[in-house]
């Protein structure tokens, strides 16, 4: 049996042990950890080693499981989510006495012990107790957390600053004082069996469920819901998302951060999400608003977002076929306030600027201050409004079904031929015949190590309408892409596929580059799948989709985007792309599960904008409305 074979039947072991969803990374990680621990015991030969790992020797198993679990972390990581637990610790505590948190995944316990400080900060002088669990799979690295000794590399960004009123420096290093570790425990478990009995009122479990199957995640997440006491909050990575929440849990910000917490009992408090989810059809003129309202609408419960239009008379030919509840965007065109008298037909809700009077008898959210993230920071306001005005709507006079026509701007006759097409333009075809084109302006994406998640947010936030084709080079392993490629196209309103040699990239359309191939871009627009280089370590290769592009002719219509990533794949075709008049973005290195890649692009110097995931998609649409560019041919 070769080699690669033996791996692969190890591989295939440990990850099912594990839990976890294998990728390219998982793999090449896996091979160097084999050969790591071969050596360290002593053994023949690495081939040797994984012939005991086939017969199941509990000694090289354990090896291999602690020497693949990922050990990246630091004191306060991701500051955002500390900032959040310092403002919800109060009301928390009246909860629970005890307070008691959970570390999942907490490596060598750097996160447990940054909550127990954040605790002492805040519970400490109102004399409330706490405890602080934290539990990993990996028995090495609970040992050095058992200890509490750690170098300076540790503390870095704003690690040092918030630790040093706890942390005591021995020689080289620095060690949690004692009153901090008498608050922390530590377990080995592996979450795939179990979970700690609760109930908790706070589970931090960041940049650890992506590493999961779908299955796997899903029954922690489950699990992590029933330990979780009703109003406490599950926090997970900023790069991570929950695709299907169980229904107890609702996505709220805080302090800039966003969690899930669980719903109180019933009877406590109502929310949208106590009744069928409420269908809104958004009506917004501005595309940069409608990402943003959008935003906002998915951060509700029992919200759903069932159609977008660009007009009053595009809205009214989609609520013939589809009733449901309207949000009117009027926060720089209040004209439309007066045109709102055909809309009583249906509940409609309108967003309106500082100043602004709604009408009357209209459940209306006044946006304070246009800038950037004002919508998201009113959505639990829109939430409000929304149930007001379905409740406003069902409460009213039943009418008869002349009366209920109407005879106002949603009752004029569509543009002609009646229909819309998908990019928001009046057209003569029927809308079950959408209007295919060619881009004329190309988004790529390049992404890693906790990439899937952060790229479904983006293509979930993106509007039709644009001319804009997308491109996704996500370092994956053949048979996931496709999967990757469906997951993208059930989000978002764009189509999505794996790409097909020769296929043309065309708009309002997501190609994902497939599993163990590279992609290139020709001058016309069409996608080249090919092997890749045997010196090619990241497969699919972000590089060599990059530098096609600019050596294509088609800089100056694309924009390229690197997001979270282990590695430096994409800093040189970044580099080679803004040369080439391309415009260049990457994620915020510190909101990354692994920023290897955003900082490798950053230190060759071809990046022209640093942008926090969230805002990503609006920073697209400003770009894509600079103006229509014809492809080269």
């Amino acid at each position: 049996m070769g080699a690669d074979e033996l791996l692969h039947q190890v591989g295939d072991k440990i990850f099912l042990c594990l839990g976890f969803s294998p990728t390219e990374l998982l793999w090449q990680r896996l091979a160097r950890v084999v050969q790591q621990e071969a050596k360290r015991a002593g053994a023949a030969s690495v081939d040797e080693f994984l012939q005991r790992a086939l017969r199941g020797e509990r000694a090289v198993l354990e090896a291999i499981c602690q020497g693949l679990t990922i050990n990246e972390t630091y004191f306060f990581r991701e500051p955002k989510h500390f900032d959040a637990l310092r403002q919800l610790l109060p009301e928390l505590a009246a909860l629970q006495r005890p307070l008691r948190i959970l570390s999942a995944g907490c490596s060598s316990g750097e996160e447990p012990y940054s909550l127990a400080m954040t605790a002492q900060d805040v519970l400490g002088p109102l004399g409330h107790s706490f405890e602080i669990l934290g539990v990993d799979f990996d028995a090495e690295a609970l040992e050095r957390a058992r200890q509490g000794c750690y170098r300076s590399w540790s503390f870095r960004d704003q690690g040092m600053q918030r630790a040093r009123a706890y942390v005591e420096q021995r020689g080289e290093l620095w060690c949690v004082r004692e009153s901090i570790r008498a608050r922390v425990t530590f377990e080995q478990l592996n979450l795939i069996e179990r979970v700690p009995s609760g109930p908790f009122a706070v589970i931090f479990c960041r940049n650890t469920l992506m590493y999961f199957t779908t299955e796997h995640r899903n029954a922690i997440v489950r699990r992590f819901t029933e330990e979780l006491l009703p109003g406490g909050v599950l926090v997970i990575g900023s790069a991570e998302t929950l695709e299907r929440p169980p229904s107890e849990l609702e996505r709220v910000t805080i302090a800039g951060a966003y969690l899930y917490r669980k719903r109180p009992r019933l009877g406590s408090v109502t929310t949208v999400a106590d009744e069928d989810p409420i269908q809104v059809l958004l009506v917004s003129a501005s595309p940069v608003t409608r990402v943003a309202i959008r935003q906002a609408l998915r951060l509700l419960p029992g919200v759903e977002l069932v159609g977008e239009a660009r007009s009053l008379e595009e809205a009214r030919t989609r609520l013939e076929d589809r009733p449901a509840t309207v949000v009117v965007d009027a926060l720089e065109n209040g004209i439309l306030l007066e045109r709102l008298t055909g809309l009583q037909s249906w509940p409609v809700v309108v967003l309106v600027g500082p100043g602004v009077q709604p009408p009357r008898g209209v459940p209306a959210v006044a946006v304070p201050e246009l800038v950037p993230g004002a919508v998201r920071r009113v959505a639990p306001e829109l939430g409000e409004a929304l149930a007001a005005a379905r409740s406003r709507w069902r409460d009213r006079p039943k009418v008869d079904g002349a009366a209920r026509a109407g005879t106002g701007i949603l009752r004029r006759p569509s543009p002609v031929g009646g229909t819309v097409r998908p990019n928001g333009r009046p057209g003569t075809g029927t809308l079950a015949e959408p209007v295919r084109r060619a881009a004329e302006r190309l988004l790529l994406i390049g992404s890693s190590t906790g990439g899937p998640a952060v790229v479904a947010e983006l293509v979930a936030a993106l509007p039709l309408g644009l001319g804009l084709g997308v491109l996704v080079v996500q370092h994956m392993p053949p048979n996931f892409t496709r999967s990757f490629a469906e997951r993208l196209a059930r989000v978002g309103q764009y189509a999505a596929r794996e790409v097909e040699d020769g296929e043309l990239v065309m708009a309002d359309t997501v190609l994902v580059a497939p599993g163990g191939r590279n992609v290139l871009l020709t001058r016309a627009g069409r996608v080249q799948v090919v092997p890749p280089e045997p010196e090619d370590i990241y497969v699919p290769n972000v590089n060599r989709a990059f530098v096609s592009v600019a050596r294509a002719g088609w800089g100056p219509r694309a924009m390229a985007v690197i997001l979270t990533g282990m590695g430096d794949d994409g800093a040189v075709g970044m580099a080679e792309l803004q040369a080439a008049g391309a415009y260049t973005v990457v994620q915020r290195p510190e909101e990354a599960v692994v920023s290897g890649m955003i900082e490798a692009a950053l230190a060759r110097g071809g990046v022209q904008k640093v942008v926090a995931a969230a805002d990503i998609p609006s920073e697209v649409v400003r770009w894509a409305q600079r103006g229509v560019l014809v492809p080269p041919r």
